[in-house]
């Protein structure tokens, strides 16, 4: 069921800064015309910080599109996302929050935030050279971060011209080879920028406190992640070459109604009661006898067992098997904290044992394969010691590239963005689309659809996006061949 929802903000950024993207140049967004206080960067961080994460996690973009679409999750009514019945309408919202900034309900959008935030370091007479590298170095990471959910979900988007309404009210689309090259180099220069020793936000930074040595493990866990998403073994190497994360990496959300964990907002703060564990992951699970079903799903009603709903039925086929299936665990949706992963360790050991399978880096890639399900095991609260070196790997290339897919497939659960990204990505595991889709679907959708408020405000330069095509059959660039 399409619902929109309210972008959430953090505290003075509520009230600070509501610009429109179109008509200010970001030499006037720093100061209120209706007001004298200026809205310091380190507010437009937090705020674009926050917003994009959020977004990362919300319903419209992760468990109403991304995890449908890879059948982690199936409704159980009102299926028309299942069903793939879509109109370009529906992205509106979407793309509003992660990107124009012109949405009615969130009139700065999260990357608009971060690159005013980012003029106003470099027009900061009071830091040292350091502290400016640190703070550009954090916005240009988190941004590069921001614009790999919209190119792996769009394609080409705007880019070089983004951001810079003055000089480009009607800014032109790139190429998403080029938008990818443009992220890898952004984020390399800054993680090279990096000095540890110095500070970096010394306020704002509500991802990592201000702690450096967390940001340059981030950019290079984000550049091995953009390096494998479209084969580029450099950008692999350097990732994997540099300061790493020792931890997952989440945006923690506060028992506050208004910046709680969108799980949450779904189910408790709204009563909705939407979504249920697939049958599809439920039966992929059991047939490896995986001991974190019971972290990921309840019993059904009446029941000790764990059952799916299965995917694609219709209102009325779903809404009939509604009460004898497994929600949701409350772990996930009843907990206002529930983080928002935004790179696991997990995550990252799959990434090294399918770039050493490739050839980008050398090692042990079955050791890095055992870790990654080990490390997701962890991640969900579950103890099974040893339990990664029971799964079957495989002695072939092919058979350890389906291995790796496939366990990436049941750890991304929840984190819908990135198992979308991942599955089309790497082609497994198989799965079937809905038999009740809508006309005119072909399969399971492979992008989203440019909203219709893009087309009315950048109708000629969205015309030449993408060749020129708006369908949900579209593919991104690196999911072309």
């Amino acid at each position: 069921m399409k619902i929109t929802n309210k972008l959430k903000y953090i505290g003075l950024a509520m009230l600070t800064l509501f610009v429109s993207a179109c008509d200010n140049g970001f030499d006037e967004i720093n100061t209120d015309p209706n007001s004298p206080v200026a809205v310091p960067a380190s507010t437009l961080v937090t705020n674009g910080i926050f917003n994009v994460g959020y977004t990362y996690w919300d319903r419209d973009l992760n468990f109403e599109f991304g995890e449908l679409m890879v059948q982690h999750m199936a409704q159980n009514e009102y299926t028309e996302e299942q069903r793939y019945s879509f109109a370009t309408s529906d992205f509106n919202f979407r793309w509003g929050n992660l990107y124009s900034g012109q949405n009615v309900a969130a009139p700065t959008g999260g990357l608009y935030d971060l690159a005013a935030a980012r003029n106003l370091v470099l027009e900061n007479v009071n830091l040292s050279d350091a502290q400016r590298a640190n703070q550009l170095a954090v916005i240009d990471i988190y941004m590069s971060f921001g614009y790999q959910m919209i190119t792996d979900m769009w394609g080409d988007i705007p880019y070089s011209q983004a951001f810079q309404p003055s000089e480009y009210p009607f800014p032109a689309y790139d190429a998403q080879s080029d938008v990818y090259a443009g992220m890898i180099s952004a984020v390399t220069d800054a993680v090279n920028s990096i000095n540890t020793s110095e500070t970096g936000f010394t306020s704002g930074d509500i991802l990592f406190g201000g702690d450096m040595a967390q940001w340059e493990a981030f950019g290079n866990a984000l550049l091995i992640r953009m390096g494998m998403r479209v084969g580029n073994s450099a950008a692999v190497a350097a990732g994997f070459g540099g300061t790493l994360p020792t931890s997952d990496m989440m945006l923690v959300f506060s028992e506050s109604q208004d910046v709680s964990n969108p799980f949450y907002q779904d189910k408790v703060v709204s009563s909705r009661d939407d979504f249920r564990i697939s049958a599809e992951l439920v039966a992929a699970m059991n047939a490896q006898s995986d001991p974190r079903l019971t972290a990921y799903a309840m019993p059904a009603p009446g029941t000790d067992v764990i059952v799916g709903m299965p995917y694609g039925l219709s209102d009325g086929d779903a809404f009939t098997l509604k009460n004898s299936t497994s929600d949701i665990h409350t772990n996930i949706e009843d907990d206002p904290t529930a983080p928002a992963y935004l790179f696991t360790m997990a995550e990252l050991e799959f990434f090294r044992a399918e770039a050493i399978v490739r050839g980008y880096i050398t090692g042990n890639d079955a050791a890095a394969f055992a870790a990654a399900i080990d490390h997701s095991v962890a991640q969900w609260g579950v103890s099974s010691p040893g339990y990664g070196a029971s799964i079957a790997y495989g002695s072939t290339n092919a058979e350890k590239l389906d291995a790796i897919a496939l366990q990436k497939w049941i750890a991304l659960y929840t984190n819908g963005v990135e198992a979308y990204a991942e599955w089309r990505r790497l082609d497994h595991p198989a799965l079937t689309p809905s038999a009740n889709a809508v006309s005119g679907v072909t399969g399971i959708p492979t992008r989203m659809l440019y909203p219709n408020t893009e087309d009315g405000t950048n109708g000629e330069n969205l015309a030449a996006a993408n060749g020129g095509s708006n369908s949900l059959n579209d593919r991104v660039g690196w999911d072309a061949n």
